[in-house]
């Protein structure tokens, strides 16, 4: 096929590296629980965020997480079109490897319970570095003998994306609707327009203001509004788990900014539109919401 420049099709790529789950198998992973239980429900990277725990609790989550993984892995099946694409590589006999953050005995299982056989080069959170982290995909690539510039990374998260960048690879993703971040399907248009009107003031003193600021604009709140002299204290940063400690003392709204930009870039925290004070439990923001928007 041939794509003038500056086009390009995924076609001319002459090494792909392909995610596991969620690209070749679909095992339907709920980490809601394991977040809920280690991490009081926060977005956070499981991998990364288990550093922060203590040595028993560190264990406690990994062998969760395996757990929750293989029982995935027995109940996969192949997402849509993955067997034509292993075929259509096949085909053109194009290179291409597997690098996933889920365990190695998962891949395994799963791609037994798929009917997918695996290529040669697989790399599972097991022998890591994990993506985004470059090294991963440059590991992959060389396994393969494919330049990074000329290999294609097929991911459905945005550390695939992510690390595809910092790799030097193109990269292509694969959308799969979450039910839980589709607003629009579940409280309709009119709520996202009048959801994105309101500038909800964070509780400065809460423990809690991380939690509560993702609850928030979690549910669409366009705004938030916070002191521009309160500072992160050490019981906020203890409850964040996932923040470094050397963000300690510094201006919240820099470090909230910092923590919500890449995942809700639409959140202001400068306007001033109509208010509503947010609660310091952050499992009673829907209902401070809902109660505002009667």
């Amino acid at each position: 096929m041939m794509i003038a420049p500056p086009f390009w099709h995924p076609s001319v790529a002459r090494g792909f590296i392909l995610d596991w789950d969620g690209v070749l198998a679909d095992t339907k992973l709920d980490f809601a629980p394991i977040r809920a239980k280690y991490f009081k429900g926060e977005r956070v990277p499981l991998v990364e965020a288990a550093d922060m725990l203590e040595e028993s609790r560190r264990e406690d989550l990994e062998r969760d997480l395996y757990e929750l993984e293989m029982e995935g892995a027995r109940g996969a099946e192949p997402v849509q079109g993955a067997h034509e694409l292993l075929e259509w590589l096949r085909m053109w006999k194009i290179p291409w490897a597997v690098v996933s953050r889920n365990c190695r005995d998962s891949i395994f299982e799963a791609a037994k319970r798929c009917s997918i056989e695996l290529p040669e080069t697989v790399m599972s959170r097991d022998e890591g570095p994990l993506k985004p982290d470059p090294q991963a995909l440059w590991a992959a690539a060389g396994a393969i003998g494919v330049e990074p510039s000329l290999c294609l990374m097929v991911g459905d998260f945005i550390f695939d994306l992510y690390g595809a960048r910092r790799a030097g690879m193109r990269a292509v993703l694969v959308e799969r609707v979450v039910p839980e971040w589709d607003l629009a399907g579940k409280r309709g248009r009119k709520w996202l327009e009048r959801a994105w009107e309101i500038d909800a003031a964070l509780p400065e003193a809460s423990p809690e203001i991380f939690a509560v600021a993702l609850a928030a604009v979690g549910l669409g709140i366009g705004g938030l509004k916070l002191p521009e002299k309160a500072r992160l204290s050490l019981e906020q940063w203890e409850r964040a788990h996932f923040l470094p400690l050397s963000l300690v003392d510094r201006p919240i709204v820099s470090v909230l900014t910092q923590v919500l930009g890449e995942r809700f870039p639409q959140v202001n925290f400068s306007r001033n539109g109509a208010s509503l004070e947010l609660p310091g439990d952050p499992d009673l923001v829907e209902e401070a919401v809902l109660s505002w928007m009667k």
